[in-house]
């Protein structure tokens, strides 16, 4: 009799456990791992496509708000640079303006336009000498500076003209000011220089019409030659990137020289 029993207790220890007949009491071990073996099954293709769409959407909304986050960093770091750039160079005109002379009575202003102004000016390393100063616009959009010592004087202590031989360096990369109307305050295509007889405070403000892009601008006299330059104007239009914002600029230069 125990022998039966030990042969009945082991063969029911071998009965496999993987399936569930309708005598299987609930909660027993064989239901539970009847529920673990269904739920094995994995996701249907469906699911699979759901989750996939959800996270291409999610990837080009990211990549999108990444995009533009970029984009306009960018853009605010080359407009501060143009705007450094910009400034420094106003200031660099202007220094160099105010101080140009010849040593004599002959004017300064060696010729000067609406795009360039040629001056000579003393050198920054040995002010007993002096230098010829180019500054101009080119074609590109970019204030250049050329700057040729001069070499040699005439018997009167007038510098001779010792030409464009110096190295040209570009400055900043500046837009001249739209179209306005010169009669009524604004600036003619591609002005970035403006000349006056008179000194800032007998020139005049006068505020610009619909067809010009300045909001206030000098209203002064025009000279008639290089000896009649008293004040230069500096107006330019920053924008380093096409679809960026643009900024004005502007300085005021009033020679010292004074022939008497």
């Amino acid at each position: 009799m125990r022998a039966i029993a030990s042969r009945s207790r082991n063969e029911a220890m071998l009965r496999p456990l993987g399936k569930l007949t309708a005598f299987s009491p609930p909660g027993s071990r064989l239901e539970r791992w009847g529920h673990i073996l269904r739920d094995a099954r994995g996701v249907t293709l469906i699911e699979l496509l759901v989750v996939i769409s959800l996270l291409g959407v999610t990837t080009a909304m990211f990549a999108t708000i990444y995009g533009t986050t970029v984009d306009r960093s960018s853009q605010l770091q080359a407009q501060n640079i143009a705007q450094t750039e910009v400034r420094a160079s106003l200031n660099q005109l202007v220094s160099d303006l105010r101080n140009a002379t010849t040593g004599t009575k002959t004017p300064p202003i060696i010729s000067y336009g609406p795009s360039s102004v040629v001056f000579y000016s003393p050198d920054r390393l040995d002010p007993n000498d002096l230098r010829k100063v180019r500054y101009w616009l080119n074609g590109s959009n970019l204030l250049q500076r050329q700057i040729t010592i001069v070499v040699s004087y005439d018997s009167d202590g007038n510098p001779i003209d010792p030409g464009d031989t110096g190295p040209i360096e570009t400055i900043a990369t500046v837009k001249a000011p739209l179209t306005g109307d010169p009669d009524n305050g604004g600036w003619a295509q591609g002005t970035i220089f403006k000349y006056c007889v008179q000194s800032p405070p007998n020139m005049t403000i006068d505020p610009s019409n619909a067809t010009s892009p300045e909001l206030i601008t000098w209203s002064c006299e025009t000279p008639a030659s290089a000896a009649e330059v008293k004040t230069i104007v500096m107006r330019a239009v920053v924008s380093p990137v096409s679809r960026s914002e643009q900024f004005s600029y502007g300085a005021v230069a009033t020679v010292r020289w004074n022939a008497s």
